[in-house]
């Protein structure tokens, strides 16, 4: 698997990362999952040379952080540990998960995380998303303190704005930036990516298969009862076009004899700019298809039509 540099942090991630929203969230967000698949599933990420692994501690309100620290407390050596901070524990299900980036809600959350993660140290700790009630100073403040104590290694942002992301910049060092970003949703490359190609700040785009729709494993009589029930993206009109777009990537995949998961796969990760994407994962047979998508080259007559199926 190929390593590329984690911006100016001097680590280096390989150029797909594992995303664990799924592992240990609730049935209603992703369905069943189980505790030991999702282990498994980890390993076997690593054994393909996946070593970027990314949580949250608010996927599964911790148990996503503690399912990746069983996993990895072994391999810890073989690891980039990448977790987020700034979204609270909502007190109940339907309440939106509050934002705070104080000093003191990040200082008590990397040693949160740190303990759920069975680590001493987080390779690359990311505000989740923007905090307005917080200065930006103070939020800086506590993460360039993490840095100096050794408890962090590299800081990121996640959600953030150019704008944004600039006025971090002028309190600390800013190696990573990870936006929603896939061949369905392509608004990053207009402005964020040639913004961190400038800044040299890595890009690790969440969401690449936009929730599944690039799989290839949905038609116009699915349903849904997860989180995907809620999203524009799966619903009428859009959705119908989705499934227009992916029947197209289909065709291209077969003339590859590869899945259209591996195109879409191979596509993200050879986008200009473009670190490594974050692709969820609950089992292993995923992993194994999602590094498929490496290691060959999509040729440039079918990247053409790839960007005018996109922009069509």
């Amino acid at each position: 698997m190929q390593r590329r540099p984690l911006g100016s942090s001097g680590l280096e991630v390989s150029s797909i990362g594992l995303g664990t929203w799924a592992m240990g969230g609730h049935v209603e967000t992703w369905g069943y999952v189980d505790d030991r698949e999702s282990i498994a599933t980890i390993h076997q990420a690593l054994d393909c040379g996946i070593n970027l692994i990314d949580t949250a501690p608010i996927y599964g309100l911790g148990h996503s952080e503690e399912i990746v620290g069983k996993a990895i407390h072994a391999r810890r050596d073989e690891v980039i540990l990448a977790t987020k901070c700034g979204l609270l524990f909502p007190k109940s299900k339907d309440e939106v998960p509050p934002r705070c980036l104080s000093r003191e809600c990040i200082l008590r959350g990397c040693e949160e995380s740190l303990r759920r993660l069975r680590t001493d140290v987080i390779d690359l700790y990311q505000c989740h998303r923007p905090d307005p009630e917080t200065p930006c100073q103070e939020t800086m403040g506590a993460l360039t303190t993490l840095l100096e104590q050794g408890k962090i290694r590299a800081i990121g942002l996640s959600n953030y704005s150019c704008e944004q992301i600039a006025a971090a910049q002028e309190f600390g060092p800013i190696v990573a930036l990870q936006p929603p970003f896939s061949m369905l949703n392509l608004r990053a490359a207009d402005d964020l990516v040639p913004f961190c190609i400038e800044h040299d700040i890595a890009v690790l785009p969440y969401s690449p298969l936009a929730k599944g729709l690039l799989t290839g494993k949905f038609s116009a009589e699915s349903r849904f009862t997860d989180v995907r029930a809620r999203d524009p993206e799966f619903i009428g009109e859009r959705f119908r076009r989705n499934l227009h777009v992916v029947e197209q990537l289909v065709e291209i995949a077969a003339g590859y004899d590869k899945t259209v998961t591996q195109l879409v796969v191979n596509w993200t990760t050879t986008h200009v700019g473009i670190t490594a994407p974050i692709i969820g994962a609950k089992r292993p047979s995923q992993v194994l298809e999602h590094a498929g998508g490496v290691g060959w080259t999509i040729k440039e007559d079918d990247r053409d039509r790839i960007e005018t199926i996109l922009r069509s």
